[in-house]
């Protein structure tokens, strides 16, 4: 059975820094695949960014944890806090927040990217894992189903690299029963998604890694790459990270591992084409 590649990553419109870095691994490097964040203030110009990368597949990073909504604050309550903007907080995201008012949300972010793009997004997945909670997992399946999204991202049990939740801790087994439930539900959904999911900091050895163990069928390699600026400096605490991972999708060691083990690089919207295991 053939070996499949999506490297898809995460965070486009984060800043512009971000996007820029994201370009620049698929022109110079492996990436094939993104998913854009579209709530943020300068989304018009990260979309005209994306002009010039016809070949590149770009999706939805639906997000409820960084910026403001799309909607306004006051139709979307349970999302926001005081000032109006997304919460990180872990209790207000499982407890306080409204899955109709996500869906809404979410459907907005949808609207939105379809009309920056000008197209129909080649798939969704979610910001921060969100859909890792099988609530969320859920609402990103219906509002997929309401545009006729055909794919989705698909968190499995073995997605985040060994020993990142201590397997017999109270968390690790609530993670374990989320990642679990929130799998099926994707599963069943009849959305196509890849047959196994990578996630997890890399530096080159770890992502030569990686390819050299890639199992058969489709994987999605998610990924962060990017150049750091003062705008993700504000936004996120993942900075440094994202230009080794840049360095490493960009060097000559990972195109010719990409030939060595005879991995073909696709994007989501290749799914239906490609063997489902």
């Amino acid at each position: 059975m053939e070996r499949y590649l999506i490297v898809n990553g995460d965070d486009f419109g984060l800043s512009e820094a971000v996007s820029r870095g994201i370009l620049q691994a698929h022109r110079e490097g492996i990436l094939t695949s993104t998913t854009f964040l579209v709530n943020l203030p300068r989304a018009e110009e990260m979309a005209a960014l994306l002009r010039d990368a016809p070949d590149l597949g770009v999706g939805i990073h639906l997000n409820l944890t960084t910026g403001t909504p799309v909607l306004p604050p006051r139709e979307v309550p349970t999302l926001v806090n005081a000032e109006g903007r997304f919460s990180k907080a872990l209790l207000h995201l499982r407890f306080r927040v409204d899955p109709e008012e996500a869906r809404k949300e979410w459907c907005a972010q949808v609207e939105r990217g379809i009309q920056l793009l000008g197209r129909l997004p080649t798939h969704l997945d979610t910001h921060h894992y969100l859909q890792g909670y099988p609530g969320f997992a859920e609402v990103m399946v219906a509002v997929a189903r309401t545009y006729g999204i055909p794919a989705v991202r698909c968190l499995y049990p073995d997605t985040a690299p060994a020993g990142t939740f201590a397997r017999w801790t109270g968390a690790g087994l609530i993670v374990d029963r989320y990642i679990r439930r929130s799998c099926q539900v994707i599963k069943e959904s009849g959305l196509r998604c890849p047959d196994a999911t990578r996630a997890g900091d890399f530096d080159l050895p770890g992502l030569l890694r990686r390819l050299e163990h890639l199992p058969a069928g489709v994987t999605e390699l998610i990924c962060h790459p990017g150049r750091v600026d003062d705008q993700l400096r504000s936004l996120s605490s993942l900075q440094a990270q994202r230009e080794v991972e840049l360095a490493a999708l960009t060097a000559p060691e990972t195109q010719r591992a990409i030939r060595e083990y005879g991995i073909r690089l696709i994007s989501f919207r290749d799914l239906a084409t490609t063997s489902q295991g």
